[in-house]
């Protein structure tokens, strides 16, 4: 009988939040060799008795030290898998990578390390992550253009500034604020609720909106609603 190869099945996982209008993505600083204390996406060997969900989840519960109970509600879904040779030093590993958002208000721990995208220098993450985190960012900006992804990033309600902050960091790019909540609305994306009238300072002014996603299930647009 011919002797089967064991190769290891591992998840990455790529956590992205907007923070101080960068898009950021959650690293941690790693206790063992090889390259530690580097930098790295948090990942964990797949378990024998366990989902890929599952392990995506323990691999920010122990590596990103988030409680289990916020692991679990955090979105995630399958980025793509990497499976290049020697990506591993330590043996044949193949890793099957996730994406995943937070809102930037819902974790807060001195554990964490959030680095802006645009700031990670080439080179500097070990093994493949660099390329992973590319990969995820690339996924992220064209699901943002027909999808309501975005919802994902922020509280049930918001001002439409801080929708325009999240797709603008995320892009990379300026929108036309007036354009931008307008072509919203028209397709139905978001909905306005109410208005925020405590906001309005004592010179007074216009007081602003309150908008909400039509639905906080990930939802396909047909067509790129951000150009037409």
């Amino acid at each position: 009988m011919q002797k089967l190869e064991q190769p290891i099945l591992a998840v990455d996982v790529v956590i992205f939040s907007v923070r101080q209008k960068h898009l950021c993505v959650l690293l941690h600083e790693r206790k063992s060799e090889p390259f530690a204390g580097a930098q790295a996406l948090p990942g964990v060997a797949v378990r024998i008795d366990e989902t890929l969900l599952s392990a995506a989840q323990r691999a920010l519960n122990e590596k990103s030290a988030l409680p289990p109970a916020i692991c679990s509600t955090i979105y995630l879904e399958q980025l793509a898998t990497f499976d290049a040779l020697y990506r591993d030093i330590r043996g044949r590993t193949v890793s099957v990578a996730h994406l995943g958002i937070v809102p930037f208000h819902d974790i807060h721990s001195e554990n964490n390390i959030w680095e802006p995208v645009a700031g990670i220098q080439k080179g500097s993450l070990p093994f493949d992550h660099e390329e992973i985190i590319n990969t995820a960012r690339t996924r992220l900006q064209g699901k943002l253009k027909y999808t309501n992804i975005a919802h994902a990033f922020l509280k049930e309600t918001f001002r439409i500034e801080e929708l325009q902050t999240v797709y603008e960091a995320i892009l990379g790019t300026r929108i036309n604020r007036a354009n931008f909540r307008n072509k919203l609305l028209k397709i139905g994306l978001i909905e306005q609720v109410t208005v925020l009238s405590k906001a309005v300072g004592k010179k007074g002014g216009r007081p602003p909106h309150l908008y909400r996603f039509t639905s906080r299930h990930l939802e396909t647009i047909n067509r790129d609603f951000l150009y037409v």
